[in-house]
């Protein structure tokens, strides 16, 4: 592992319109089921060309599940291979992911991410938001912060660690900016950017109008990290009040030492150590913030895109209510 982590100067991905067609319909036509693959293509000093795209033959089991896997490792080197007798210079640039709104932040995506970019700082990942299907094409390319990537490499995660790396749920990943070539899907841009509504006959050619329950999966996501995140939250704050117990004891402690030691300055005793509480009392150790890291960035972006389905709803109610009312 590297001593100090050398972030990217590249913040734009180019992509195949073709490519990117690819992907979407392979991710929309297996929807429900969690689809990953491989982005090969080449990098220069401006931008990543992302020429390929690959899926895993395979679902996955849980966002990421294929990144750390002996079988997808295997898959990947055996793909670069196969373009290697071809005479192609194409290289493993990143991994395009479905997930639904913010569940791709797991353990196994973010560590077979970092791992990456220790070995190269261009290494990206493009999330397919599979809660907007029906409404539009919610892409995103992200990468891990510098912040994140320099805590990771110290591997501590304890609040001042997070403090003195400034990081929280909301800096977890820097966005990069998608160029997709090709005049066809030239207006799909994926910062903070919105993305143009689609007419319902591409919808169609892509297969994104046969499902229906994105909100019901939404939901249940969404219930499944706030109950994650509230059963680490009890483990900090059990440790908050156990440190707060102790402090509390070792104050004490040391203001009646101080007291004694007062007393016997008085009649010339020599003075007791006033540093014994160390070997007496032994704060708790603080629990890892690391989850709850992951879990708050999820919390929110799930938060976000129900607010959203709530106003399409809200949206389609007033519209009704009106050509009612005045029908």
């Amino acid at each position: 592992m590297p001593s100090k982590y050398e972030p990217s100067s590249i913040d734009t991905v180019s992509i195949s319109s073709s490519v990117l067609l690819s992907l979407l319909r392979h991710t929309a036509e297996h929807h429900p089921a969690l689809f990953s693959g491989a982005l090969l293509g080449f990098d220069d000093e401006e931008s990543l060309d992302i020429t390929h795209a690959f899926p895993y033959p395979y679902p996955d089991q849980y966002e990421g599940g294929s990144f750390k896997s002996r079988s997808g490792g295997q898959y990947q080197r055996d793909l670069l291979e196969s373009y290697k007798k071809l005479g192609y210079g194409v290289e493993l640039q990143g991994w395009f992911q479905s997930s639904i709104s913010g569940n791709f932040v797991t353990t196994q995506l973010i560590e077979g991410l970092a791992q990456q970019q220790l070995l190269n700082p261009n290494m990206f990942i493009l999330v397919h938001n599979m809660s907007s299907i029906g409404q539009e094409v919610d892409l995103k390319a992200l990468r891990l912060s510098p912040g994140f990537m320099s805590a990771y490499m110290d591997g501590r995660w304890k609040s001042k660690d997070l403090d003195k790396h400034e990081i929280s749920y909301l800096s977890i990943f820097e966005q990069l900016e998608i160029d997709v070539q090709n005049q066809a899907l030239v207006d799909l841009f994926l910062s903070n950017t919105s993305v143009p509504k689609t007419t319902e006959s591409e919808l169609k050619v892509l297969n994104l109008l046969s499902h229906s329950s994105s909100i019901t999966h939404l939901l249940e996501s969404l219930c499944g990290q706030v109950d994650s995140f509230n059963y680490d939250q009890n483990n900090f704050n059990y440790y908050q009040r156990q440190y707060s117990k102790e402090s509390s004891k070792i104050q004490q402690w040391k203001q009646q030492r101080k007291y004694d030691n007062l007393e016997r300055a008085k009649i010339g005793e020599k003075e007791l150590d006033p540093e014994e509480w160390k070997s007496l009392f032994r704060l708790p150790v603080e629990p890892s913030r690391y989850n709850n890291l992951l879990q708050s960035h999820s919390i929110n972006a799930l938060a976000d895109d129900v607010l959203k389905k709530c106003d399409e709803e809200l949206q389609k109610s007033f519209v009704i209510k009106e050509k009612l009312t005045s029908a």
